[in-house]
């Protein structure tokens, strides 16, 4: 585990409660606060991020504000935008200037508040980690290159840094002017408040930099000059990055310096306490690998030094967890952006004593933060809420007339079929060949520190019974066995078959195995093991790391420039180095040429150089193939017939939710 994640020993979430349980249940996540001038429901907070769905003007489109407004209909207490770029030279350029912009945040704004939610707009420039529009170079205060492109950025000016107090001015005045609630100004994550605060990013020699009062005179500013614009009567908040976690960047004795004075200025009403920057993004949208409430101790540690409400971020996504941190005086308010993206009735749910139903994030990453890796266009997904960002077009109407619907396989696609089929009134029966639901998700939680993946089937179990579906375990479903209960539909989420090397001369003279076995049968592996990886993703790291913990000598083999390439960046950088430090061998850029009983004759694709390694045995990981065979029995035998998830082309579990849900819904 990361040593810089420090968590507080969280009591168990408990037993399923019962549907009926009153809100008191957890009387402190469900108190009100007043936020400045703002009274706000409950201490859950929605807190600023970018999930895509801006306009090509920079603003908030009907499909965003349809996703803010899912939030405000789930209960959430309070919800931000995120990253509403202050000047030319950052993100797609300022949108405040918009003749519409008025107009449209104003709308969104009365949206959230017919739901009893308040909006609040982040004020956002990205320093030297966000290039400019129209290729722009960067501001920050001192040249700088960043992880994001490595370019350098322009050190500021004092005219330039007197012109940016000004932008963030004039962004306050029209959010104030368009009726929102409240302004967050951004001074986290290594932007540009960040790198001024600190001696990581600011290099200054004059009266912005050097000392600690100096690299806190630009945010003083700042601050000063957006309190200024709005008033007294206005609700201002500031997020801050009070411990960056690299060396000589913000520390948290330097965060409490620094914060104490501005809090105790009156002109912040809250502080939304986060971590990083850049070069320590793993810490920003932390992964699995970090325990739940990681760095809740930071925010903890600002509120000991101010008098203005506190949130709290890192992994909180668990009704119980937040209400011991609002009851144990940690913070405030508990900021959950990608629990709330994964369950947007997280609030209601939990109010109404409905905690077993809430869909937990498993920090995965994978749809949200790493939706470049995964190919998604325009906007993030969520591999257990597929209507995120769909929320208008994916609304559950109840079925016209009730079909009998018959399900063949529990995986994740085929479970979420049978939920949303379920819900909207269909009589639902599931196949599951497997003593238990779950599929290839089931396999992948046993890994070591993946036990996160779990949780979809932790709650498509709960949610199937609660709904009355007839889930058959160790039911290997036939022809035979699903015409027998009459079906008007069929939907086959029958997933794949291990795909085998069919190009490696004498494969068959050794010990091989699938990778989905060697989850039950690692004692009988012997000490040496290499693993043949081309399927990109989490399959053979994870399997590395699970037979490294088992005390197996192993070695990764892949044909890309590493494996598990296609893994979202903070995932890659928290878990390789766990992997290595268990004396994983990986072994990129290469593959094999021929197997000779216990030898392998490897070769480097680029030079062709040649070793031979002498092992145990051989794991294969890549990938799988459809398995449609009984999907092509049962065409033309039943009235409606439809195929998902990897039974039509194996792929991630963000496709397989989406086509469960998607069918689901057509039946």
């Amino acid at each position: 585990m990361p040593e810089f994640a420090r968590p507080l020993n969280w009591r168990p979430a408990g037993k399923s409660q019962d549907n009926h349980m009153p809100s008191e249940f957890f009387p402190n996540l469900f108190s009100a606060i007043q936020i400045g001038k703002l009274k706000v429901a409950n201490r859950i907070y929605s807190p600023p991020h970018a999930p895509g769905f801006m306009d090509r003007f920079g603003l908030p489109s009907d499909r965003l504000i349809a996703y803010w407004e899912a939030k405000a209909a789930g209960g959430t207490g309070m919800i931000a935008t995120g990253v509403t770029p202050v000047h030319v030279t950052t993100g797609m350029g300022p949108s405040f200037a918009h003749p519409r912009f008025t107009e449209v945040y104003g709308r969104a704004a009365e949206t959230i508040r017919r739901h009893g939610s308040h909006l609040a707009v982040q004020l956002w420039h990205g320093g030297a980690q966000a290039g400019g529009a129209g290729g722009r170079p960067t501001w920050a205060p001192s040249p700088a290159a960043t992880p994001r492109d490595w370019k350098i950025s322009h050190a500021m000016t004092k005219a330039e840094i007197e012109e940016m107090i000004e932008a963030y001015a004039f962004g306050a005045k029209r959010v104030k002017e368009a009726g929102c609630d409240a302004i967050e100004i951004h001074g986290a994550h290594g932007y540009l408040i960040t790198a001024f605060s600190s001696g990581f990013s600011n290099q200054r020699d004059d009266e912005y930099g050097g000392s600690l009062e100096n690299r806190a005179r630009f945010v003083d500013e700042v601050v000063e000059a957006v309190r200024s614009t709005v008033g007294s009567d206005y609700t201002v908040g500031m997020r801050f990055s009070a411990d960056e976690f690299v060396d000589g960047g913000l520390t948290i004795e330097e965060s409490q310096r620094m914060l104490a004075p501005i809090a105790a200025s009156g002109k912040l009403d809250y502080l939304n306490i986060s971590v990083g920057n850049y070069h320590s993004m793993e810490t920003i949208i932390a992964p699995m690998y970090f325990p739940l409430g990681a760095f809740v101790h930071v925010a903890a540690a600002i509120k000991e030094v101010v008098d203005v409400p506190v949130m709290a971020v890192g992994r909180i996504n668990d009704p119980q967890q937040a209400e011991d941190i609002i009851a144990s005086g940690f913070a405030d308010m508990v900021a959950m952006n990608r629990a709330i993206i994964a369950d947007p009735n997280f609030a209601n749910k939990a109010k109404e004593g409905r905690a077993a139903e809430i869909r937990k994030c498993t920090a995965c990453n994978e749809a949200c933060w790493g939706r470049g890796t995964i190919g998604l266009p325009v906007g993030i997904g969520c591999i257990v809420n597929p209507q995120i960002g769909f929320e208008r077009e994916t609304v559950l109407v109840p079925a016209t007339t009730t079909k009998r619907v018959a399900v063949i396989g529990g995986g994740v696609a085929g479970m979420e079929s049978a939920r949303v089929a379920a819900e909207r009134g269909h009589s639902v029966t599931l196949f599951e060949r497997a003593p238990v639901l779950g599929g290839l998700v089931n396999i992948a939680s046993r890994a070591p520190l993946r036990i996160d993946l779990a949780e979809p089937v932790r709650y498509y179990t709960h949610e199937l019974q609660r709904l009355g579906v007839d889930v058959r375990l160790g039911s290997d479903a036939t022809l035979d066995s699903v015409l027998a209960i009459n079906p008007d539909a069929v939907v086959v989420a029958t997933g794949s078959v291990p795909a085998f090397p069919t190009d490696v001369p004498g494969l068959d003279t050794a010990r091989v195995h699938e990778v989905r076995e060697v989850y039950d049968n690692v004692d009988s592996l012997g000490q040496k093991v290499l693993i043949l990886a081309d399927e990109h993703h989490q399959q053979a790291v994870s399997t590395a790391d699970f037979l490294a913990d088992a005390g197996k000598d192993v070695e990764l083999v892949s044909m890309r420039r590493f494996a598990g390439h296609e893994i979202e960046h903070n995932t890659i950088v928290t878990f390789f180095p766990i992997l290595l430090s268990k004396g994983v061998t990986l072994t990129p850029l290469t593959w094999v040429r021929e197997v000779n009983g216990r030898s392998v004759r490897l070769y480097n694709l680029y030079d062709g150089r040649e070793r031979t390694v002498e092992v145990d045995d051989i794991v294969v990981a890549l990938g799988g193939r459809s398995d449609r065979a009984l999907y092509d029995q049962l065409s033309g035998r039943v009235p409606e017939l439809h195929v998902i998830g990897d039974a039509v082309a194996p792929r991630r579990i963000l496709y397989a939710t989406r086509d469960g849900n998607r069918v689901g819904r057509e039946l």
